[in-house]
């Protein structure tokens, strides 16, 4: 089979159509309607994950499934389909499987084929899916159902952010009513955190983030408060000198980090919920675990199984207490993925889309 494809390697952005091995008999083909471009493409567009090129990326998306006995259906695409073998993915945490990270950093699929190529040279996929192509050979189990009524471009935004942010909030940080909440970075994850938290029931929800617009977006989705990352020491002391009883870091910078652990209250949880680039290393005091009794953890894709997380996510969209809608950025056609590429790079409030 052969699709359209968005190419990277170190020249940039080239369309080109590739060579795609016919699917299995446990996978189905996607017709990819909308896909977001999440901070994981950005990483790789920047240099800071290393990976093997040339590269199809993308991996946030929709799509209908074309052929086969589930012809016709709408899909989110999940990342993280499990392995069913490992410690992690017995567990119910797919997104923590070890061959799969594994995979990731190859840039294959976990048993290290791409199935792609060009020209008999092989074509990468970036987070084990390549999405920003017209067609994409997904596992059958990664294809998550949609119900009617949920447009595909909003519904590609479920496919990582929404469920990375909302689930780390629901699912490892566990806010609970009445709380304070800190969210660093006001992205499409953070945004999806601050909704999570007034899902949750959080009394202070507060944002950070140096745009303006994302302040704002943030304010409109549940943020009580928001503001520049240069302000918070003045807002927490007119709000609660002693910090946040939750913070998540939706950036995953050792900056970013490092400020919400420092205004997460003594007894409080931080939650790194954003990816760092390769060998970014991030400095601890002691004193803030043992004096303070403060908990650092970590949340990869909401700390759940997204085939479990969806259809909750669902009935949040469904009940009117998840937005997706206003989240929506610009969306580009697959020949101007390089211009959407530069809009996400520009910290657009919106999330920015790829339709194929």
């Amino acid at each position: 089979m052969k699709t359209r494809a968005a190419l990277f390697d170190a020249g940039g952005f080239r369309i080109d159509e590739i060579d795609v091995e016919e699917p299995r008999d446990d996978e189905v083909v996607v017709r990819m309607r909308a896909v977001g471009i999440c901070g994981s493409d950005l990483h790789v567009v920047k240099g800071e994950w290393p990976r093997p090129t040339p590269i199809v990326l993308g991996h946030e998306g929709a799509g209908e499934i074309v052929g086969g006995p589930r012809a016709g259906e709408r899909v989110v695409l999940s990342w993280a389909p499990s392995c069913g073998e490992c410690g992690m993915c017995r567990r119910g945490r797919p997104a923590a499987c070890k061959p799969l990270h594994a995979a990731l950093a190859r840039g294959t699929l976990t048993d290290g084929s791409t199935r792609l190529s060009l020209d008999g040279q092989i074509v990468y996929r970036n987070v084990a899916v390549g999405a920003f192509a017209e067609h994409v050979v997904m596992p059958s189990s990664a294809a998550l159902p949609l119900p009617d009524g949920v447009p595909l471009e909003q519904a590609a935004l479920l496919g990582c952010a929404a469920l990375t942010g909302v689930g780390a909030v629901v699912n490892q940080a566990r806010v609970e009513p009445g709380s304070s909440v800190l969210v660093v970075g006001a992205g499409a994850v953070g945004q999806f955190a601050v909704q999570g938290a007034r899902i949750a029931g959080a009394g202070t929800v507060v944002a950070v983030d140096p745009v303006e617009a994302r302040q704002q977006q943030a304010r409109s989705l549940g943020a009580t408060h928001a503001c520049a990352p240069d302000d918070l020491k003045e807002l927490v002391r007119s709000l609660d000198p002693e910090g946040f009883d939750y913070a998540l870091d939706a950036v995953g910078f050792p900056a970013t980090s490092s400020l919400a652990l420092r205004w997460t209250r003594g007894g409080g949880t931080c939650v790194i919920v954003g990816m760092a680039p390769a060998g970014q290393k991030l400095e601890l005091d002691p004193y803030e675990f043992t004096a303070r009794e403060k908990t650092l953890t970590g949340s990869v894709y909401g700390s759940a199984d997204p085939a479990v997380a969806l259809p909750g996510l669902l009935g949040h969209v469904r009940e009117g207490r998840l937005e997706l809608a206003s989240l929506l950025g610009r969306t580009y056609e697959l020949d101007r993925v390089g211009d959407a590429v530069e809009e996400a790079l520009s910290g657009s409030p919106g999330r920015v889309l790829v339709a194929p």
